[in-house]
């Protein structure tokens, strides 16, 4: 009971009020009429006898007696009692009497019994003079007081359930937006943005449910923003701890990668420097020694390269897709006439929006991988296909120079196809790293298949969305 008196305490307010407030208009009401109408009938038929009496004066001159008497008994019917006496003190007219002296007539006495009003007037009339007397008997205000008390039951009850069924409906009314808009506030306190109020007015109330959807909206589309603010920034962070651990394994592969050579050199520097056996032969070990340093100083410079990209600002904005593919053909046609492949590029041209210096970068990676692991007089083809998303640049070298089937880890630094050092067939192992780390700036989607005598390379570009 009480939770039910707590949930709904706005409306249980206001029709205690609203009863309260109207119990009061309508005994105040009763109590006024008590205090009151009986003085002020008695006020009120006074004035009307006065009146009569000062229109009989004022319209007695142009009458005769028999019109007096005419309209003195019409308004004998209104509860006046008229009498016309001569000059002479002789009864000349009374109702329901002959028009003979039947008694003297007695001085109009200034205490009129209680409850009755009298006058006394002398008309000239056209044909004589007479005295009119008039005298009217009032209800007894205590009697008229009797009589509303008597009423009041019937006045009061009647009113008393009428006032709190108006209370009822008016708190109903009031209170039932305030109870929805209520429940809405709770919605929104417990994050539920979803809520919407229906009260439909042009009203203060109106105004405030309008505001509360209104302000719903608003924090409903701030939360979404924080959403997907948050997930960027956790997708952003995750991305972040990648990258350190790529860092760490990459400064791993590097010291073990450098390791090794830099041993061979100090080998065979102290084997030269003691005349030691086949190091006596110095011309040949210092060859030897400067290639070393020549894969090492490769090796320190794509380094350095990929520290850059991961520095550089990108640029985008709208570029041929099939322009910036020949722009990084021509350097390797020499390359491409050498070995005898057959390049082809095909499907429609595509703008897109990317970095053509960094996205440039990437292709001749990716263009230079194809050319040095296809057989002689192999095939290279390059396809550009069109949705109504994106746009989808693939590369197929086939075949190629050994088994390519192990594709998983070729975007990892270090990682080579085969271990030699030439320069067909060799490399750092960090040229398709790069490629990854350079598409991964410029949001594209890469992806490399191999079979054993197949590779496919595949780049997905979103297509800018019309503003």
């Amino acid at each position: 009971m009480k939770r039910l008196i707590k949930r709904h305490r706005i409306t249980w307010k206001l029709f205690s009020l609203t009863v309260s407030l109207l119990m009061i208009a309508v005994l105040s009401t009763v109590g006024f009429l008590y205090a009151t109408l009986p003085s002020y009938y008695q006020s009120y038929r006074e004035d009307q006898f006065h009146t009569t009496m000062l229109t009989i004066q004022q319209t007695a001159q142009k009458k005769s007696s028999a019109q007096l008497i005419t309209e003195l008994d019409r308004l004998s019917d209104q509860g006046i009692r008229f009498s016309l006496w001569t000059e002479t003190n002789q009864l000349y007219y009374a109702p329901g009497f002959e028009r003979s002296p039947l008694r003297q007539a007695r001085p109009v006495s200034d205490n009129a019994p209680k409850g009755m009003i009298q006058e006394s007037l002398t008309l000239d009339l056209t044909d004589q003079t007479l005295i009119l007397e008039a005298n009217q008997m009032i209800q007894p205000i205590d009697e008229v007081k009797s009589v509303i008390l008597n009423l009041a039951p019937y006045i009061v009850l009647p009113l008393l359930l009428l006032a709190a069924l108006a209370a009822f409906l008016y708190s109903r009314t009031i209170s039932r937006p305030l109870l929805t808009i209520n429940q809405a506030t709770k919605e929104l306190a417990h994050l539920n943005f979803s809520v919407r109020t229906n009260h439909t007015s042009y009203d203060e109330l109106g105004d405030l449910s309008e505001n509360i959807n209104r302000l719903a909206t608003k924090l409903e589309s701030t939360m979404q923003s924080l959403h997907t603010s948050n997930e960027r920034l956790r997708l952003e962070s995750e991305k972040d701890r990648q990258r350190d651990a790529e860092r760490r394994n990459l400064f791993l592969a590097i010291s073990h990668e450098l390791k090794t050579p830099l041993t061979i050199i100090k080998g065979q520097v102290e084997g030269m420097s003691l005349n030691l056996g086949a190091y006596r032969d110095r011309d040949y070990y210092l060859e030897r020694a400067g290639q070393v340093i020549e894969n090492m100083e490769r090796l320190v410079a794509e380094l350095l390269e990929v520290a850059r990209v991961e520095q550089i600002e990108v640029k985008k904005h709208d570029i041929s897709l099939h322009e910036i593919l020949q722009q990084q053909l021509r350097p390797l046609e020499n390359l491409i006439t050498e070995r005898r492949l057959d390049v082809t590029v095909t499907g429609n041209d595509a703008w897109i929006q990317s970095d053509p210096s960094l996205l440039g970068r990437a292709l001749h990676n990716v263009l230079m991988n194809a050319v040095s692991y296809t057989a002689v007089t192999g095939n290279i083809q390059i396809s550009t296909d069109t949705t109504d998303t994106a746009v989808v640049l693939t590369i197929t070298n086939e075949p190629t120079v050994q088994d390519t089937s192990e594709t998983a880890n070729w975007f990892d630094p270090l990682v080579r196809s085969e271990q030699s050092r030439n320069r067909i067939h060799g490399g750092s192992g960090l040229g398709l790293f790069l490629v990854r780390q350079i598409m991964d700036r410029l949001e594209i989607m890469t992806q490399i298949n191999g079979s054993i005598n197949q590779v496919t390379f595949q780049a997905v570009f979103a297509l800018p969305s019309e503003k």
